[in-house]
């Protein structure tokens, strides 16, 4: 009889513990993302500024980002760049400058950068012809559909994001950054960096070197900070290792997943629109539809969106050596019709693609996307790495774009989850972790300190290293990429299994698609897909895939 109370008082007990530990873990998994509250001083310029030159090597979006910034803390901003001086003309060294890629559909989280930066960033762009719609981006996977959270907002309240192309917003931002109060403290270089110099005990860059449109040596002297915004081609770590840092050999990893991809961009009048057989919901959302593949359906994709002034452009992506890849506009409907999955691609799809073909101007621009690279600088103790160099964008990491467009979906590798960040939202991410480690610098302070560039990269890391792991580990599970050295189509196994009970569980389950959403846009950690409703829900829902 003892023996039944007291198995019965522990049981209890146990049942207690766990159910406690359930409703507390529940409450951390929900909690607000910490990047959320560095919002809060982006763009806040300092009364004291910190002494020196800040220089910016590059004048694409991550440099006009990190220029804008960089004016809230120094006395003074150098933003180099060959085209600096043409910003309206199309950016020739940017590869996907007119192409539909991860820019076209903003996340939530870089919107609500640059709106701290600029406050009047929607209507200089609504002004320049982009366009706000809700974060919808009518995700079909293998033809299936993923929920999105309606239900989780008022009617009529649902977060809006802006759609555009690539030039567009760049252009944008570029005047936005020449008009901005702070712009008094910027000199705009036309040139490119061809390199750095260090200070004799190696600690810190004293000089940037760069080389004028006249083809002169012009060396920029006094730098506080420098910041390599030089995008896929990474030359930061090219600049360290001219100059004898020792940096290990193995410091940039990569692999090449083989995609291929082409933007059709059509001319689209109102006239012609009316016409289109596009379900009205799907006018009104950020994308019209995208469909990405299964591995077991290959590897072939595509997304149709509604961009800026007048146009629609019609993505095309499939990994391998991209001989069946569509050429000319009637290539594109016969190449999409061989598309299979889980469910057709509904019949207005195919007829819309067929009459923009048919009926509007357009033009191709086919890419074939270069190998991702990860310069892991994180992984660089402290002390060796010098104090003021850090990179933002590409130039840390270059992920697979055809991802940051239609797949960011989440994954699990060393036991941790990891979101999909891709394209602006990783700029943004950079520029709060810059920001915040700069509003803690004393301004009677002539240098930064030792661990400075360290601290910035291992605090990045924390935010974006889970980019690497997800966006690799799903490539491959296709056939054509190869895998970094060292790794093989086994690895990321279970990170695959998982991915797939979760978006297959995101086309049944309103939490699970909410959750998944909310990931998606960075409006919550990758641990509210820990929370053991949405693991439990997950892990045991009908697997559609």
């Amino acid at each position: 009889m003892g023996f039944c109370t007291n198995l019965s008082i522990w049981l209890a007990s146990t049942s207690c513990v766990l159910l406690t530990s359930g409703i507390i873990w529940q409450k951390i998994c929900k909690c607000r993302p910490e990047w959320l509250k560095g919002l809060e001083n982006l763009g806040q310029s300092r009364i004291q500024k910190l002494p020196g030159t800040a220089v910016v090597c590059g004048g694409s979006i991550a440099g006009i980002v990190t220029a804008r910034i960089f004016a809230d803390h120094f006395e003074h901003v150098i933003m180099v760049d060959p085209e600096i001086n043409e910003s309206h003309k199309p950016k020739t060294r940017i590869m996907q400058y007119n192409a539909a890629h991860r820019e076209t559909v903003f996340l939530s989280l870089f919107i609500d950068g640059v709106r701290r930066l600029w406050p009047n960033f929607d209507e200089e762009l609504l002004a320049a012809g982009g366009r706000l719609a809700p974060a919808d981006v009518q995700l079909h996977y293998s033809g299936v559909p993923l929920l999105t959270p309606y239900q989780d907002y008022p009617i009529g309240r649902f977060p809006n994001t802006l759609v555009t192309r690539r030039s567009t917003a760049q252009n944008v931002l570029h005047r936005l950054l020449m008009q901005h109060p702070t712009a008094a403290n910027i000199t705009f270089l036309a040139g490119t960096v061809r390199g750095v110099t260090a200070s004799d005990d190696m600690s810190f860059i004293q000089g940037v070197i760069v080389r004028n449109l006249e083809g002169t040596l012009v060396r920029l002297n006094d730098v506080a900070l420098v910041a390599d915004c030089t995008g896929t081609t990474q030359a930061g770590l090219k600049w360290l290792k001219n100059i004898g840092y020792p940096l290990p050999e193995n410091i940039r990893c990569s692999y090449n997943g083989h995609w291929h991809y082409a933007t059709v961009c059509f001319t689209v009048f109102p006239e012609l629109e009316a016409l289109l057989p596009i379900p009205e919901h799907a006018t009104k959302t950020a994308i019209i539809y995208v469909n990405v593949p299964h591995f077991d359906y290959g590897s072939s994709m595509f997304g149709l969106f509604k961009t800026d002034n007048n146009t629609m452009q019609l993505l095309i992506g499939k990994s391998g050596d991209g001989t069946s890849m569509p050429r000319s506009a009637p290539d594109v409907v016969p190449f999409l019709s061989e598309i299979q999955g889980h469910a057709m691609v509904p019949s207005w799809v195919f007829e819309t693609i067929a009459m923009l073909c048919e009926s509007s101007r357009h033009w191709f621009d086919n890419i074939k996307i270069p190998s991702q690279s990860y310069v892991q600088y994180h992984l660089i103790p402290a002390g060796i790495l010098p104090s003021n160099y850090i990179a933002i964008g590409d130039a840390n990491l270059q992920l697979n774009p055809i991802h940051g467009q239609v797949l960011k979906t989440v994954g699990i590798a060393n036991l941790r989850l990891h979101l999909i960040r891709q394209g602006f939202a990783k700029i943004i991410m950079n520029g709060l972790t810059l920001n915040s480690l700069l509003n803690k610098m004393d301004a009677n302070v002539l240098q930064l300190p030792r661990d400075f560039a360290a601290h910035y990269f291992k605090e990045n890391a924390l935010h974006t290293h889970g980019l690497w792991v997800s966006t690799r580990l799903h490539d491959y599970g296709f056939p054509t990429c190869q895998p970094m050295e060292g790794e093989t189509y086994d690895t990321g196994r279970l990170f695959r299994w998982f991915e797939l009970r979760l978006v297959s569980a995101g086309t049944q389950n309103d939490e699970i698609a909410s959750a998944l959403w909310h990931v998606r846009h960075l409006l919550a950690t990758e641990r509210s897909l820990l929370a053991p409703t949405v693991l439990w829900k997950s892990l045991f829902s009908y697997s559609r895939f």
